[in-house]
């Protein structure tokens, strides 16, 4: 019998950076490359080839960048700023229509430390999970992190919420077949929302070159 295919994976990089001086996060730089090309890159080390990118407001600095990548571009038609449950849904509609039947990792797209390890160190459960599971969601010193593994089954079930419900309306509705795996590492609950955030990582990756960032005001 033939293994099943891995998962797809869909990046969502549609927030404004409002608490990082409103810019596009996942064009900023470490080490002389974006945030989006160091995860795709990390998807595809992990085993994950086919992945897509939501794009919102900075969809002009943002979209060379996915394409650069060989991420598939996926582009909001809402008017004004989409919601992360929005985010959530044109990626899972996108997914529906161009791969049934494979199940799919959503990922943020402002997580500076996420690489090919903590990445497969999902899949391998995911792979060999009870066939009660339907979602796996790591979990550091009991705070949720990402990214989040969904099975085609439940990519289904939420497309079948109501417009303004997404992941987390599901999980909190199916429980039972959510994996809450406890993690140790960190990357997978260190996301770049302000400037403290940044100073942090600045502390940590010294003295590699961190660039393309707004001054805090």
């Amino acid at each position: 019998m033939n293994a099943p295919l891995p998962p797809c994976a869909a990046v969502l990089a549609a927030g404004l950076g409002r608490r990082l001086g409103a810019c596009a996060k996942p064009a900023l730089r470490i080490g002389g490359h974006s945030l989006l090309e160091r995860l795709v890159q990390a998807l595809r080390q992990a085993g994950v080839a086919q992945a897509s990118v939501v794009l919102g407001p900075y969809a002009d600095v943002l979209l060379p960048l996915a394409q650069a990548c060989g991420a598939a571009p996926l582009r909001h038609a809402l008017h004004g700023n989409p919601t992360l449950v929005d985010s959530q849904r044109l990626a899972l509609q996108a997914h529906a229509a161009s791969h049934p039947g494979r199940d799919l990792m959503l990922v943020l797209a402002d997580l500076p430390l996420l690489g090919a390890a903590q990445l497969d160190a999902l899949l391998r459960p995911w792979a060999g999970r009870p066939p009660a599971v339907q979602a796996l969601l790591p979990v550091v010193a009991g705070v949720p992190g990402h990214p989040v593994l969904l099975s085609w089954q439940a990519v289904e079930q939420i497309l079948r919420l109501p417009q303004d419900q997404g992941v987390r309306h599901w999980m909190a509705s199916n429980a039972a077949g959510v994996w809450r795996l406890p993690c140790a590492d960190a990357a997978h609950v260190t996301d770049l929302d302000s400037p403290e955030d940044l100073e942090r990582l600045r502390a940590l990756l010294h003295p590699e070159v961190i660039e393309g960032w707004p001054e805090p005001a």
